[in-house]
């Protein structure tokens, strides 16, 4: 039904889309027929609604594919308008097939609609109804409960700290959702363990891995540079490199979820037995894998007991303080005992039990469909009780849990990324004085309440920035999908999948490349779908798969992690989420038609046409560098009031106009490039009243005067502004201010005094590569503070009083050992003293930068001498000159100021662009590219 459903949200949304086209997009509309169809379609979602568990058969199918149909026959009679074409048939035919076909839909929605009401009819006291409220309020999140595993975190943390000298590894064996990964994380968070090993590192390995993606990732966690592009593509060179950081060095890797020796066999010879202590900790599902170690033996996980289980289910229902009511202890013992003391069948189940009803009736309901048949040998059991969480989801929450089996097994989802894709999608549902993205995380919150959904990483503010999804509900996750017909991922190695390609309308393709002969073979299939296909995600590199994306002309959806949309694409008129490369020029040939666009992502520079004022439907801007035009002065102007991200803007004139029209606007990235700032009105910030997240960058080196903030302010991130401290009010009042990077010359002067009363909600503070020598702080100044980072800054001493901080709980500093590293230990320990909790003191990497700078060598000994003096920069990671635009290329841990500097003594210099090299996510594992803008979601560290 999740597919019905989902097809029938898209419909409406297309529908209220047509009656309120933009002036720029006018159509041939039917009217009085729209508006019918989408009364007849909203009768069809409310019922959906009311009744998610009324048995309709066969009426599902036909529901999914009158919705389809609907979509079908409106959506290519727009595509053909916005392509113009010119026919003989007059407007007043063209109206009339419209009309025709417009006709046949509603007659099978009113038969729909019919046998709907008999339905109805059928229960009693019920006469009509009108769709729930598609929202909640989110509740708070539970940690991971280690219930009846204390023993095992006792043995787990005995083993990595024996005093056994020679490496070992250490094995935890047990069936997928058993509490392994859990276990795991709670020994190599715990603070003792943080304490004992020098390097810590955690690669999860699954099923899909290779020799290169574990090292590299392993490199990246304790590394301290970026590895250069020759030397990731030598898995050898960089195993060399892995091994000689970790020798001599007493070290913690946990390999989680291995399922074969070949992945431990890939890796043993670059992790040095330094004859210290140091510990391999693997988790698997395979006993034999296990024992082929042939260290010790494997800690094996057993099931849970009676009393441990209910336990478990209790505290995930009812929390820690309160107690479960008589009348449900029973049944309550009775559900815990049916999940045969799997934790992760508790855990859902629990998740399922605390958002409904808590009645003995309801929970005799959810004990007689957990099943007694058990069969420890497959997952199958398992999934059945699983399944009962998603059964008993509220229909507006299927299709998004449904949609995380487009990710690739243990990816970790970017929220943004899945509430703009849910968004797009038309999954969510529009409520009163909410946007679809608060709507859309509250929906993500709801999941996560009931433990279908897991949290990888959350921000300084406390909100979650990254999250996945457990094996084993993925796995039930993708079954539901692919049974309901709601999304189809092909094995590329398979020569059956013409027949699914034909009629899916979503396809995710996990992992690649093609088989000649399967793609040769899928041509004609693909071919038939151009027209039905609406959404395509792929997660691999392959020419075969752009060849598809080229021929989807109703495609709305089209996220491609590192993959390129070719020029001779046809318009995709039909767009709303575009994540993908495609060259610029090809882009701004049909932007400006792109009336449905409402997330661009795409990694170019570009100099968008004035025509982007009137795409009211735009949310989400994100580019490399883009060059705005001002809006049009003119009375008859739209209003972007989706629009709450843009970034990142080239030298944006921020004036009254530009802050009227786009007044919703949540997070926005600016770079100026030129020191005559005055013309760019950053006195109007202020217009952008609901403003939360500015990154503000200036490359070019220049006191910044005249500027001021939104009040509503929650992140801010500085470069190369030049505040004075003493100016620093102009930050510190800023009343709803939590996180502040003070980066690249952001602020200038050695002493800072801040004003009592300021920064009272600041929660994480970043200071590098500044003047500062002295700050004159104390805890009352700071009194919500966190987290502090300091980076390359002159500082001695981090201030005494702040030992009096209640909140602060992490020091990052880029030196250890130095005088800092002692100041922040003398206040850790003073905290102990006045009966706080200690702080965490870490090392911190400075973000690596790549600067391009244009420069006018007068001949070859020039060019020779400032490749030279660059290369002495400390943190200097690669240079590259480009002769064809005279363009010098710098990455590295560097200041860009200071570099220019000395280039300017050598030559003619100007700074192009400044960013950071940003780390990024590729199936589950992370690698780094380069990216000239900073990511306005990024200025919360995590």
């Amino acid at each position: 039904m999740a597919a019905a459903y989902a097809a029938l949200l898209s419909l409406s949304q297309v529908l209220n889309q047509i009656l309120h086209p933009p002036p720029a997009h006018k159509t041939i509309v039917v009217r009085e027929q729209i508006e019918l169809l989408l009364e007849k379609v909203g009768f069809v979602i409310a019922f959906l609604e009311n009744y998610p568990g009324e048995e309709i058969g066969d009426l599902g199918t036909q529901i999914a594919y009158a919705a389809y149909e609907s979509e079908d026959f409106i959506e290519s009679n727009m595509f053909d308008e916005m392509l113009e074409r010119r026919t003989r048939i007059d407007h007043r035919e063209k109206v009339s097939l419209l009309s025709e076909g417009v006709r046949r839909v509603i007659e099978k929605f009113v038969s729909i609609e019919r046998e709907l009401a008999e339905k109805i009819e059928d229960k009693k006291g019920v006469a009509k109804f009108e769709a729930t409220s598609s929202s909640r309020p989110p509740l708070p999140i539970g940690n991971n409960t280690m219930v009846g595993f204390e023993d095992r975190v006792n043995e787990i943390m005995s083993a990595l700290s024996t005093d056994e000298s020679s490496r070992r590894v250490i094995s935890i064996v047990g069936m997928g959702g058993i509490g392994k990964t859990t276990l795991a994380k709670n020994v190599y968070n715990n603070p003792f363990i943080v304490d004992r090993f020098c390097f810590r590192a955690w690669v999860t390995i699954s099923q899909e891995y290779t020799k290169k993606d574990i090292l590299v990732s392993i490199w990246s966690q304790i590394g301290n540079r970026r590895l250069k592009e020759d030397e990731k593509r030598d898995d050898t060179l960089v195993g060399e490199l892995v091994r000689k950081e970790l020798f001599g060095r007493k070290y913690l890797i946990v390999m989680d979820d291995m399922w074969d020796i070949e992945a431990w066999d890939m890796v043993n010879r670059f992790l040095p037995d330094n004859d210290n202590g140091s510990r391999i900790l693997v988790t698997t599902r395979l006993s034999n894998l296990a024992v082929d170690f042939g260290y010790s033996s494997p800690h094996k996980m057993e099931f849970l007991d009676e009393k441990e289980s209910w336990d478990l289910l209790r505290e995930k229902v009812f929390g820690k303080e309160d107690v479960c009511p008589l009348e449900l202890e029973k049944i309550g013992k009775h559900i815990a005992r049916r999940c045969r003391g799997l934790p992760l069948a508790l855990v859902v189940i629990g998740g399922l039990l605390a958002k409904s009803e808590r009645t003995r009736e309801h929970w005799v309901h959810i004990a007689e469909r957990v099943t007694s048949e058990v069969n420890y040998e497959n997952n199958e059991y398992f999934i059945k009780i699983l399944s009962l969480s998603y059964s008993h989801l509220p229909m507006y929450l299927k299709p998004c849990f449904l949609y995380l089996s487009v990710f690739p097994e243990d990816f970790e989802i970017r929220v943004t990324m899945l509430v703009r894709l849910w968004v797009a999608e038309g999954f969510i549902k529009p409520v009163s004085d909410k946007s679809l993205e608060q709507i859309a995380e509250e929906y993500l919150e709801d999941l996560m309440d009931r433990n279908l959904v897991l949290v990888r990483k959350r921000g300084s503010s406390g909100k979650v920035k990254t999250c996945s999804i457990h094996d084993l509900l993925r796995d039930m996750c993708t079954r539901e999908a692919q049974k309901d017909k709601f999304m189809y991922i092909p094995q590329l190695h398979d020569p059956n999948i013409s027949p699914f390609i034909e009629s899916e309308r979503r396809l995710c393709i996990h992992s690649g490349p093609w088989k000649h002969k399967v793609f040769e073979t899928s041509k004609s299939a693909f071919s038939k779908s151009a027209g039905i296909i609406r959404s395509l995600l792929v997660y691999s590199v392959s020419n075969s798969t752009s060849d598809i994306a080229s021929s989807l002309r109703l495609v709305r959806i089209l996220h491609m992690v590192r993959g390129n949309v070719k020029a001779e694409t046809p318009p995709l008129f039909n767009l709303r989420y575009l994540a993908c490369n495609m060259d610029s020029e090809f882009l701004l040939s049909f932007v400006s038609r792109l009336w449905n666009l409402q997330s661009l992502i795409v990694d170019i520079n570009i100099a968008l046409p004035a025509k982007i004022w009137q795409m009211p439907r735009l949310r989400h801007l994100k580019m490399k560098g883009i060059s705005l035009r001002d809006p049009p002065d003119s009375q008859n102007t739209l209003v972007l009031e989706n629009l709450q991200t843009l970034s990142t803007v080239h030298d944006f004139k921020c004036t009254e106009q530009a802050t009227r029209r786009i007044p919703n606007l949540k997070k926005l990235g600016i770079r100026y490039t030129t020191k005559k700032i005055g013309s760019y009105c950053l006195d109007s910030l202020v217009g952008f009243r609901k403003l939360e997240s500015l990154v503000l960058e200036f490359t070019a080196a220049g006191v910044c005067t005249n500027i001021a903030f939104p009040r509503s302010l929650k992140k801010l991130s500085l470069s190369g502004s030049l505040i004075p401290w003493e100016d620093m009010s102009i930050v510190g009042s800023l009343p709803n201010l939590q996180v502040l990077k003070l980066k690249y010359n952001a602020a200038k002067g050695e002493k800072w005094n801040p004003i009592e009363g300021e920064f009272g909600g600041l929660k994480f503070l970043l200071i590098d590569n500044g003047e500062l020598v002295t700050w004159e702080a104390d805890n009352t100044h700071f009194p919500s503070l966190e987290h502090l980072i300091l980076g390359q800054v002159s500082l001695k001493e981090i201030p005494i009083d702040f030992a009096e901080i209640a909140n602060l709980q992490v020091i990052q500093l880029l030196d250890y050992g130095g005088s800092l590293w002692k100041s922040a230990e003398e206040i850790s320990e003073q905290r102990e003293s006045l009966g706080y909790e200690p702080i965490q003191i870490r090392q911190f990497i400075s973000s690596m930068k790549k600067v391009v700078f244009l420069v006018k060598f007068a001949n070859e000994k020039v060019k020779t001498r400032a490749m030279k003096k660059v290369s002495t920069f400390s943190g200097m990671d690669s240079i590259s000159f480009d002769p064809k635009d005279s363009k010098l290329t710098v990455i590295g841990y560097i200041d860009p100021v200071l570099v220019i500097i000395e280039l300017r003594k050598i030559c003619h210099t100007e700074i192009v662009s400044v960013g950071p090299v940003k780390e990024q996510y590729f199936y589950g594992y992370r690698y780094h590219d380069y990216q000239l803008s900073e990511d306005t979601e990024g200025c919360v560290i995590c």
